[in-house]
Formats: structure tokens, sequence, C-alpha cells
């Protein structure tokens, strides 16, 4: 039994790293004003949806600030066609309870993702004090190869066609149909078209690529390094 604990903690290591570095990177750009306000340049926002630039933003700031708990309704008031209106139906609101959800599911997933790291690198430390670094660098290579295969998927599933991929994954991740917004009657599909999401899931998407592929290459340097990927590698490790 004991000789099985330093692989599970070294791939639990290694999911635990990418866990935190996704949800990290989706956090980070979710909630970049600057990047709200570039997109709603690019796509005229203000001018298509006759609002001001200071009500599109006061209308983003209250989504946001709902989301990260410091608020606790979306209730805000704009002005559209020079009348005052309230920005958000009912249907909006209840789609944001969904998300709101959603978003906090994602940080208690880091949270233990975080505990997992710590206690998988506190046994490793115990077990392996020596190899250590080579078990962590194993781990995550191991890891990072079956994912980076997943990303691939996706990307390639994203490219042919982002619709069907952005509606799977709202399918997937919502128990209810709320998110299927009418441009005609709910703002906030009109705030963030789909144009909006792809480039939010790129931003995304690259901001990982960058962290993974830098974790990735000093586990490749740090393992050819050891000797850790020839065909004796556990012999080296155990």
């Amino acid at each position: 039994m004991k000789r099985w604990i330093a692989p599970v903690c070294a791939y639990a290591s290694g999911i635990a790293v990418i866990l935190i570095l996704l949800v990290s990177c989706i956090d980070w750009v979710c909630f970049d004003r600057s990047f709200y306000e570039r997109e709603y340049a690019n796509l005229d926002s203000a001018a298509s949806l006759h609002m001001s630039q200071a009500d599109l933003m006061r209308a983003t700031e209250t989504l946001l600030d709902y989301l990260q708990d410091e608020r606790d309704d979306i209730q805000v008031t704009i002005t559209l066609y020079e009348l005052p209106k309230e920005a958000f139906n009912e249907r909006e609101r209840a789609h944001m309870v969904d998300v709101k959800g959603l978003y906090q599911f994602a940080l208690w997933v880091r949270i233990a993702a975080w505990f997992v790291l710590l206690v998988s690198i506190s046994v490793l430390w115990l077990v392996k004090q020596k190899e250590l670094y080579a078990w962590l660098a194993v781990g995550y290579v191991r890891c990072a190869v079956i994912f980076a295969a997943l990303l691939l998927c996706l990307g390639a599933w994203a490219a042919l066609d982002f619709t069907s991929l952005w509606e799977s994954f709202h399918r997937l991740f919502f128990t209810n149909e709320l998110w299927l917004l009418n441009p005609r009657t709910d703002l906030m599909i009109n705030l963030f078209p789909e144009r909006f999401f792809l480039h939010m899931v790129l931003r995304i998407a690259l901001l990982f690529v960058v962290g993974f592929m830098a974790l990735f290459g000093w586990s490749m340097w740090y393992g050819t390094k050891q000797g850790l990927f020839l065909v004796a590698w556990r012999r080296k490790v155990e």
C-alpha cells in the first residue's frame, strides 16, 4: 500500500495545480473591468443599445459586484431611449442566481484544490524528501498531457462551432433554460452577445495556456535533467 502513496500524491498535485490555474484565469478575466470597457468599445455597445457609457458600465458593475457577493441583488436603474428603466428583469435576475451559484462552486473547487495540493506536497515531503520535485514534475507532466488532449478537443470544437460549444456548456452546468434570453426583452444578452463571450473565452484560454506551458516546460526541463522520462524513471524516483 505504501508504494502507491507517492504516485497518488504526485497525480493529485498535478490535477490540483491545473484546477487552481484554470479557476484563477477565469476569475481574473471575468472581473477585469478594463476588458469590458474595451469590448463595449469594439462592439459599439453604448450606441447600439441607446445607452450612455456610464450606464453601460453601471449595469456591468452591478452584475460583477453581485457575483463577488458585494451586493444582494442586481437591481439598478439605467436610462434607455432617454427614459429611466430597471436594467434587468425577473428572468435575468433568476439566471444570475444560477450564475452566482456556479461561480461560488468554482471558488470552492479552487479552495479544495489548494488543500489537496498542500496535503500532497506535505505527504511527498515526508515519504520522498530528496525526490520531492521529481515526483511533482512527473505528476504534473502526466496530468498535463491528458488535460492538453482535452483542451485540444475543446479548442477544435470551439473553432468549428463555438455556438454549439457554448450551448453545451450551459446545458451541462445549468438545470433550467433561464439562460435562453430574448434580445428583444432582455438587456443581458445584448450586453454580452456571443462574440463577447468568444473573446472572453479566448482570453482565458490564452492566459491559461501561458501558465500551463510555463509549468509544463519547467517540469519537462527538470524531469529531463534528472533522467525521469527515460524507461527507468521509476527506479530513479522510488
